[in-house]
């Protein structure tokens, strides 16, 4: 659906009057223009706010490169930033910890994130009406809202809370007295949209789910160590029956792997070139092979075998080593999940006839290929794949519900939820539960989701994980050895203590809001 566009006129003083003429005169309504105080009167209206919701929640969650969900999977340790060659953008910034406070996706992150709270608040303040359509529109606005600060207070700290419409003289908000206050935001917002009675239950929709509210509930709470009500709150989900792991691993990510009654909020793009908006997810833009460094089926006495989507240029992201090696200590390097999230280059030839070419070879990989959002030939057309978006799956209330129950000393329970994943990836189930089983079990399930860096935040395992990383950078060459090259001096990479535990506050709102104080590190 096509969104009004609502438009605020001022006009500048100093204007010739006409004799005889008299202001009353110059108030001529304009055609094609709702006036925003008529706007968000009907159902049709509100919708159309949600929607303009919605589309900023796709775009600042995974539609481009300003999106948090390519920030936070460059920042862990589960996925090189990759790229062409070390020329290729900025990106490998991220995962050497060497950007700054003037860098870009920082900023256009925390921009997005505001604007989507700006939409989010339109509809809380403008959308007043008792009809269902209306209900629904504040309590899903109440939600994504919750979100936005959820990303705010873990990934900056005490950014502004932003609860309604600012005014002009309000634009200058100063950082918030303390994290609690935007926890406790977060809290309220979702327990009233939970409460609301007006959020979907129905499985295999396109729309946020009440399930979702409840889990971003319970993660609100695990955060900030609330362990018993956050398994209290995720028991809630579990036990509602509405939910549950679909069995199949292999079309993840893919149009194929489409909606399913495991996704409690899942987005999907429009293969629709005249759409301009955010029609593929961080994945899209991901796991095209670029076309001029593969030999695709080059054993010419073999079937044509490469199906992958390929660019002339492109950005190829690949998995690290630790992760791929730990798939292979829990289940084996034949395992079901590990084959399906994970393709090594000896695969890449034996079962898709695809090799380096000769003389070239690929940046920011050890031979681990991200085949979990593989992008094939048939899921869209160049540069624009309509994948679903998995926001919030029921594998990520399982890890996040056993971690709770664990911490609230319920280890049964814990080991139940550890064992449900272990059994749908057929591995080995296991036979006891302690705190790095459920780290282990949430870095293979939940990979390349951008959830990883603010677990390793949260866990306080930030600087044993990430104080070497971007140390040195592989390079995987066509005969299958990597060689690691070294780009910088010692120290001058890597998660820093006193500094990374919080990204900086853009410089550009430091430079004109006095108002606001800079992390720790960054000043």
């Amino acid at each position: 659906m096509k969104l009004r566009y609502i438009i605020s006129t001022v006009l500048a003083s100093g204007a010739v009057l006409l004799a005889g003429s008299c202001s009353k005169n110059l108030d001529i309504p304009q055609h094609s223009v709702v006036a925003i105080d008529d706007f968000y009167t009907t159902d049709t209206e509100a919708e159309e706010a949600i929607v303009a919701a919605y589309y900023q929640f796709k775009t600042v969650h995974s539609g481009g490169t300003n999106s948090a969900a390519w920030l936070m999977n460059f920042l862990g340790d589960e996925l090189w930033a990759g790229g062409g060659s070390r020329a290729d953008g900025i990106y490998y910034q991220y995962s050497e910890f060497t950007f700054t406070d003037g860098n870009n996706v920082v900023k256009g992150l925390y921009q997005g994130l505001y604007t989507l709270i700006y939409r989010c608040n339109l509809v809380l303040e403008r959308v007043t009406g008792d009809s269902a359509v209306m209900k629904r529109a504040r309590a899903e606005a109440l939600a994504m809202r919750a979100w936005a600060n959820f990303e705010l207070v873990t990934l900056w700290g005490t950014a502004p809370l932003v609860d309604h419409i600012l005014s002009q003289d309000e634009y200058l908000q100063a950082n918030s007295e303390s994290t609690g206050v935007l926890w406790a935001a977060i809290e309220k917002d979702l327990g009233d949209a939970i409460s609301s009675g007006a959020l979907t239950d129905q499985t295999g929709t396109y729309r946020l789910t009440k399930g979702f509210a409840q889990a971003m509930l319970g993660k609100a709470q695990l955060w900030q160590g609330k362990n018993a009500e956050a398994a209290a709150t995720f028991d809630q989900i579990i036990n509602s029956g509405k939910f549950s792991l679909q069995a199949d691993l292999k079309d993840f990510g893919t149009i194929r792997g489409d909606v399913t009654p495991e996704d409690l909020f899942c987005m999907r793009g429009i293969d629709d070139p005249s759409n301009s908006g955010p029609n593929s997810t961080y994945h899209g833009m991901w796991t095209g092979l670029r076309a001029e460094k593969y030999e695709y089926n080059y054993d010419k006495s073999r079937p044509a075998t490469a199906n992958f989507a390929t660019y002339p240029f492109g950005f190829q992201v690949n998995a690290t080593k630790p992760l791929y090696e730990k798939f292979v200590e829990v289940e084996g390097a034949d395992g079901y999940r590990l084959n399906n999230f994970i393709l090594t280059y000896q695969q890449m030839q034996d079962e898709f006839n695809t090799r380096v070419k000769d003389g070239m070879s690929i940046y920011d990989c050890e031979g681990l290929f991200n085949r979990k959002y593989m992008i094939w030939k048939d899921n869209g057309s160049a540069y624009r794949y309509p994948l679903p978006d998995h926001i919030m799956r029921y594998d990520e209330v399982l890890c996040f519900a056993a971690e709770a129950q664990f911490l609230a000393g319920n280890k049964d329970k814990a080991l139940n939820y550890i064992n449900q994943l272990r059994t749908r990836a057929k591995a080995p189930l296991a036979t006891s539960v302690d705190l790095q089983v459920i780290k282990d079990e949430s870095w293979m399930e939940l990979c390349f989701e951008g959830l990883r860096y603010q677990n390793l935040l949260r866990w306080g395992d930030a600087q044993a994980k990430l104080t070497n990383r971007g140390a040195v950078h592989p390079e995987l060459q066509p005969d299958g050895t990597v060689d690691y090259v070294r780009y910088n001096p010692d120290g001058t990479v890597g998660w820093k203590a006193g500094k990374h535990e919080l990204l900086p506050f853009p410089a550009d709102e430091m430079a004109v809001n006095p108002n606001m104080t800079q992390n720790e590190g960054w000043k």
